[in-house]
């Protein structure tokens, strides 16, 4: 590849994307095309930005134009389709943040990463900081002892940018849990070299905020308490909702040698170290000044802010956008190892994902998967699903029992029979906290059971869990469908699937479906006869339904 002139091609050109424009000049990039949905200001993005196409379309980008990188500065529910559309042409990908939006888009991130020869970096442009570089250089040379704790907090008031861009609306303020966590975890993880996160915890502070419609945000503040692989706690913050002065980017530091805390910008307040290497007194002394030390600035100020050129000085977001740039193009000339490639991403991406589920259930322990492992593993067979017809929504199923049986509402009482029956119908593992943690996301009056009147026992169940996805995002799921062998072919597992159902429908729900496995043909027959349509949702969903279809005799 030539030393200059990288052809590069910015999709969200007309927000965030133009942004890039100085980086990208000054590092030896030439945007040759620009993509944006907003026709209106298409036009002048591309020419903002220098380039000779402009496209409504990203594939149509791809395809037209014979690029060999894309910034991709999207809403992020499209950072991983439009990633892994580049990365199967061998197109670079320099992508914003988060790396992706669900654990699921994280492994099909990861295997179009390892399946390309193209490089892949997350934009996280807070490592690039001054203050941030700086600590880490320290961090790296042993100065703050063994680090042991941090926080990182991003508070940024941003209920009118969420009108402005309504996918914020939905994907930074409408969730539960750390969404945008990635400037916080991203210099920490920096600062502790070779360690992961390895479970998380989360827990909201309540709502206290409508939108213009009347319409709650998720929790103002959200906590993430997270455990590393060498033992560390690291408490991260984020509320985007509270009114209150800003102080978006706010880190500490805490080692047995020293001690690093960042002005929240408050009268007369500064960025504070301590480390042992300066002073025996435990006491503060001012970064700032200290990076303005001639002998500290040579001994531990990392190169690039030893005399930063001035586009680096005009840069957004502390010279990160210039830094993050020219670390991506030195990685596509072989210059230099990419600092945040597909691992990187998503060891301060995942957290935040696995912590919208802990906030749902609880603030649960939950562990956070290691995508270096994925890599040894086959690609995960995703489940079938199926719906409930819209036509269906006003007619729910009819449910009937024989007479020796009676449906009715789990109560705790049943916990011991619950969990006899779970093992019985081969759904091993459940104890009193998997039971607890269900009945955190029940539909109120949706646990049902059946009891057998002449011995007691319970003999079958399904669950109405709330199961909003990004495929449903209004979502009900008729989950957890368990009957005893001995009392199968008398029609325990259709009543019990069509009480959920019923459930979800008086309840309002405008989707309900379910999840199965190819080799559960007597469950999914009992599906089809409910009324339960197959969803096609991934590659070779039609070939394993005709294959099922063809073991059912159901054509």
């Amino acid at each position: 590849m030539a030393a200059e002139g990288i052809r590069v091609g910015v999709v969200g050109a007309a927000g965030r994307g133009g942004g890039f424009k100085e980086a990208l000049q000054t590092n030896g990039a030439v945007v040759t095309a620009v993509c944006d949905v907003r026709e209106d200001r298409l036009e002048q993005s591309r020419r903002w930005l220098g380039a000779d196409h402009q496209f409504f379309d990203f594939g149509e980008m791809l395809e037209g134009c014979d690029l060999e990188a894309v910034v991709i500065a999207t809403p992020m529910p499209l950072h991983v389709p439009q990633s892994v559309e580049a990365l199967k042409r061998g197109i670079h990908v320099l992508c914003e943040v988060p790396a992706a939006v669900s654990v699921e888009e994280c492994r099909e991130l990861a295997r179009a990463c390892q399946g390309s020869s193209a490089v892949y970096m997350m934009a996280e442009n807070y490592t690039y900081t001054r203050p941030n570089v700086l600590v880490r250089e320290l961090a790296s040379r042993g100065l703050f002892g063994d680090v042991y704790y941090a926080e990182g907090e991003y508070l940024h008031e941003l209920k009118q940018l969420n009108e402005d861009t309504p996918w914020r609306r939905r994907w930074q303020t409408g969730i539960e849990g750390i969404t945008y966590g990635t400037h916080s975890l991203g210099p920490i993880l920096q600062w502790m070299p070779g360690d992961r996160v390895t479970r998380v915890s989360c827990e909201g502070s309540g709502h206290h905020y409508k939108d213009p419609r009347g319409e709650e945000y998720h929790q103002d503040t959200a906590v993430m308490l997270c455990k590393t692989a060498r033992g560390a706690l690291i408490k991260i913050r984020v509320d985007m909702l509270s009114d209150r002065p800003h102080a978006m980017a706010n880190y500490q530091l805490q080692g047995t040698d020293g001690v690093y805390e960042s002005s929240r910008g408050g009268p007369g307040d500064r960025d504070r170290i301590w480390l042992r290497e300066l002073s025996q007194d435990i006491r503060w002394h001012d970064l700032d000044s200290l990076m303005g030390l001639d002998a500290l600035a040579q001994r531990y100020q990392p190169e690039i802010w030893r005399n930063p050129p001035p586009e680096a000085l005009r840069a957004g977001h502390g010279g990160g956008d210039f830094f993050e740039v020219l670390d991506f193009t030195r990685a596509i000339r072989d210059e230099a190892h990419c600092p945040i490639g597909i691992h990187e991403a998503l060891d301060i991406t995942l957290p935040g994902l696995v912590s919208q589920q802990s906030a749902l259930r609880g603030g649960a322990w939950l562990e956070v998967p290691d995508s270096r492992t994925w890599a040894a593993e086959e690609p995960a067979r995703p489940q079938l699903q199926m719906v409930w017809p819209r036509e269906l929504l006003s007619r729910p199923p009819e449910v009937s029992l024989p007479e020796a049986y009676e449906l009715r509402q789990y109560c705790p009482a049943d916990e011991e029979a619950y969990i006899r029956l779970m093992d019985g119908a081969g759904f091993g593992g459940w104890d009193h906290d998997r039971v607890s943690d269900c009945l955190r996301m029940m539909v109120p009056g949706g646990f049902f059971v059946v009891e057998h009147r002449p011995t007691g026992a319970l003999v079958a169940t399904a669950m109405a869990k709330h199961g909003a996805t990004e495929q449903h995002p209004f979502g009900g799921e008729l989950s957890w469908v368990a009957g005893d062998p001995e009392h199968g072919g008398k029609g325990l597992g259709r009543a019990v699937c069509a009480a959920v159902t019923r459930r979800f429908l008086q309840a309002g729900y405008q989707e309900v479906y379910l999840l199965t496995d190819d080799f559960r043909l007597p469950a999914i027959a009992v599906y089809l006869r409910l009324g339960y349509q197959p969803l096609m949702y991934a590659d070779g969903m039609y070939e394993r339904w005709d294959a099922l279809r063809s073991a059912l005799s159901v054509r």
